[in-house]
């Protein structure tokens, strides 16, 4: 992907998060509505950087909150902080391309039930 398409799907789906944040703060609960491009876009970025890609971006923009916060960081082998920018991260994601990643199992009600089971019941 080119460092200007990824810099302009960033961009737009902080655009989405700050309006969905925003209608929420209103008391306006869109989650199930408006999830679906946030899943849309980490299943691209998967396919196109594998597992840790996926997991990287998904950090970046949600936990480290668009590279804002300046109390998470993420350092290489040799303890040298990487992924600060989004060129840092596009570079990180170029740089660490792998073929790994999978849609996430989707489980049957019965499954879903005996996983709280075992998560619940002692």
């Amino acid at each position: 992907m080119k460092i200007d398409v990824f810099k302009e799907v960033v961009r737009l789906l902080k655009l989405q998060n700050d309006r969905d944040t925003a209608i929420y703060g209103m008391g306006i609960d869109l989650t199930e509505f408006e999830s679906t491009l946030q899943f849309v876009i980490t299943h691209l970025i998967g396919s196109l950087y594998g597992e840790d890609g996926k997991c990287t971006f998904d950090w970046w923009c949600f936990d480290k909150e668009w590279g804002t916060r300046t109390d998470l960081t993420m350092t290489d082998a040799d303890g040298n902080i990487i992924c600060e920018t989004i060129e840092d991260l596009y570079q990180y994601l170029e740089d660490n391309v792998t073929s790994d990643y999978t849609l996430p199992k989707k489980y049957t009600d019965e499954e879903r039930l005996e996983i709280l089971k075992q998560m619940f019941e002692k």
